[in-house]
């Protein structure tokens, strides 16, 4: 036996037993990451939907700025409570005081909103669409939606909560500004949505999206809203937090909920 065969047979049974150290250490932790990520994915096909929602702080207001003079907004708000209190029977209770105003930071007009939300286990069996944080610990009561009009086209809209059931842990919200298309600029912008914004849009409608009629595109764009983001700097004067919206399969409503 040479000595360059015996090198080569000992490198080789070096080889062969990392291989199987190797084999014996991370076969099964990579088995695990493996299904792991599977089952991620198949947890991400039930989200219908994304967006990005901003808390209003507990000590003073949060000011938006539309993108050009309007006279309606549209607010979709919910407030996060927590673990203790998602089967609160009656609900929390919750006030928002909404200001518009000019381009001189004058009032033009302001009106104080109460509300009233369903609790998180509330929300789950009701079959609606629910919605929730996925880094986070609190959980996303009953959602509203608040149509508020100004009496002349203004350019900012201040937000603050003015009451709140203790066990609120904080509101959160997003607001759309009225996109001012008319005649065939209407259809046009329905076509130039995402699909995800034309099936939101066309929610309500006997059929999806992509088997609507012209005029029905034309209608919806009409009521096409934007969405609108605060004045200052993430982190310091607002903060966003990313809402993710599913709806229920079979067997979760069957089984009364998620759990």
């Amino acid at each position: 036996m040479s000595l360059s065969f015996l090198g080569r047979f000992t490198l080789f049974l070096v080889l062969a037993l990392m291989s199987a150290w190797a084999g014996r250490e991370y076969a099964l932790p990579l088995a695990n990451y493996l299904a792991e990520a599977q089952d991620s994915t198949a947890r991400d096909t039930k989200i219908s939907g994304r967006s990005l929602a901003y808390r209003v702080p507990s000590d003073r207001a949060i000011t938006f700025a539309f993108s050009q003079p309007v006279d309606l907004a549209k607010i979709l708000v919910h407030p996060a409570v927590g673990e203790a209190d998602r089967a609160k029977a009656e609900g929390f209770v919750y006030g928002l005081r909404i200001r518009w105003l000019d381009a001189a930071g004058a009032e033009l007009a302001a009106y104080d909103q109460f509300l009233q939300a369903d609790a998180p286990d509330a929300v789950f069996v009701s079959g609606k669409n629910w919605r929730f944080f996925r880094t986070r610990p609190e959980l996303i009561a009953e959602q509203d939606q608040i149509i508020t009009e100004s009496p002349a086209p203004a350019a900012r809209l201040e937000i603050e909560i003015i009451d709140a059931d203790p066990a609120i842990v904080g509101v959160d919200l997003r607001l759309y500004e009225r996109q001012p298309f008319m005649g065939a600029n209407a259809t046009a912008a329905f076509e130039r949505l995402s699909e995800q914004d034309k099936a939101w849009l066309a929610e309500a409608n006997a059929f999806p999206a992509d088997m609507l009629s012209r005029s029905e595109k034309f209608y919806l764009g009409l009521n096409a809203w934007k969405p609108v983001g605060p004045l200052g700097i993430a982190g310091r004067d607002y903060e966003g937090l990313v809402l993710y919206e599913a709806k229920l399969t079979a067997s979760e409503k069957a089984a009364g909920g998620v759990q």
